[in-house]
């Protein structure tokens, strides 16, 4: 199993990642930021340069990790790596439960205390953070981005690079569009349609936001 290299990795998002890393016994060389200098260290893995240093790190065969939670810039980044013959690294942690009978897809992150239920699929570099649940049949597609503790019921089907706040509950065989932002808390009870804003108990367009 190679090393991994975190990408945009010391924020609050990163060191939870980082964290879930360590805690699975992957060996971290280092991380990758534009803003602390190299020899810093974060949780005890060292700073080894600025994000752009990532096109160095691939003919030493690092996988990567790209965990900053924006949606769009973590799709970008990987995409990006990809394209050119990177290994993005699954990031799973060990009280996270996976169904046997679920799919994960390249660079997936799932943070501590998240289930996923069998035949549930989760697409490339989708990020479920701390204590989610995503219940069996669901679909989510690349880039997809949870909050802490969103709830999936069983066959919902998230689109690429959606944002789910945390806490936000979605109810059985909703759909929610790509590039849809889920307000926190939020209790999702119809469909979402594509780039549509949502928030509230039952989930409605915000004022200005067309759905």
């Amino acid at each position: 199993m190679n090393s991994v290299i975190l990408v945009n990795g010391p924020g609050g998002q990163g060191r939870v990642v980082l964290d879930a890393l360590q805690a699975s016994g992957r060996h971290v060389t280092g991380v990758l930021d534009d803003i602390l200098q190299p020899g810093a260290t974060v949780l005890g893995a060292d700073v080894l340069g600025p994000v752009s240093s990532w096109k160095r790190r691939l003919d030493a065969g690092y996988e990567l990790v790209v965990v900053t939670g924006n949606p769009a810039l973590r799709r970008d980044l990987a995409e990006d790596i990809l394209a050119a013959g990177g290994l993005l690294a699954r990031v799973v942690h060990p009280s996270a439960t996976v169904s046997r009978h679920a799919s994960l897809g390249r660079g997936v992150i799932i943070l501590a205390g998240s289930v996923v239920g069998p035949d549930a699929t989760i697409g490339d570099y989708a990020l479920l953070n701390a204590n989610c649940a995503v219940d069996h049949d669901c679909v989510l597609g690349s880039g997809v981005t949870f909050g802490p503790g969103v709830t999936l019921a069983g066959v919902v089907t998230v689109g690429d690079s959606a944002f789910i706040g945390a806490g936000a509950t979605i109810m059985p065989g909703v759909t929610i569009g790509e590039n849809a932002v889920v307000g926190a808390g939020s209790v999702v009870i119809r469909p979402v349609p594509a780039g549509a804003t949502v928030a509230g108990n039952p989930a409605r367009p915000l004022a200005g936001r067309s759905a």
